[in-house]
């Protein structure tokens, strides 16, 4: 089982000029927590998702946060106006200023194993992976993977005599409210 078998391959993306308001109006209206960014080529420049979005949101200073080692920002008083402010001075720059570097790019394969993949994710720390076809120089988006992908389908193989048990006759589940697979969110 690969990453290619469960990936959602339509996604929405973002341009390296879109705006961070831009990515925030799509993420709130699709429920989206990670985006691509392609080129004109649709060759994968980075992500940007809402670790990074929630970043912007922070007080300057929290910036030093890994720098300095820091386990608690508590000490730092904010107000959501502030926050409010913030966001909306990043709103107007591009979303390629506040990519991870390149040497922090992750992603995987359409061949990725479950199992690397949840070792990714676990090194990665984030919800979702882009999934690249790497030629040369060159890096295609052919899709993105969530951690929540992964997990599910393991589920859903483990528990399946399980989930046929639990339905009634007329399709209806009984027992714990089960997930329709096609409401479920990108990345």
């Amino acid at each position: 089982m690969t990453a290619e078998s469960i990936m959602a391959s339509r996604l929405h993306t973002l341009r390296p000029s879109d705006t961070v308001a831009d990515a925030v109006l799509l993420m709130s209206k699709y429920q989206i927590r990670n985006l691509p960014v392609i080129d004109d080529n649709g060759h994968f420049v980075g992500l940007f998702g809402v670790r990074r979005l929630s970043r912007l949101l922070l007080p300057r200073a929290a910036s030093q946060f890994d720098r300095y080692r820091l386990t608690d920002l508590s000490f730092m008083p904010d107000e959501i106006g502030a926050m409010k402010d913030r966001l909306r001075e990043a709103g107007t720059r591009p979303v390629s200023d506040f990519l991870e570097k390149k040497g922090k790019l992750v992603f995987c394969g359409p061949d990725t194993t479950y199992p690397e993949l949840l070792e990714l994710f676990e090194k990665n720390h984030d919800a979702s992976l882009p999934v690249i076809v790497v030629k040369g120089k060159s890096r295609k988006l052919v899709g993105l993977v969530s951690v929540w992908d992964v997990l599910s389908r393991i589920a859903e193989e483990v528990f399946a005599a399980q989930l046929e048990q639990t339905s009634e006759p007329d399709g209806e589940k009984k027992g714990a409210s089960m997930r329709n697979e096609d409401s479920l969110e990108e990345g």
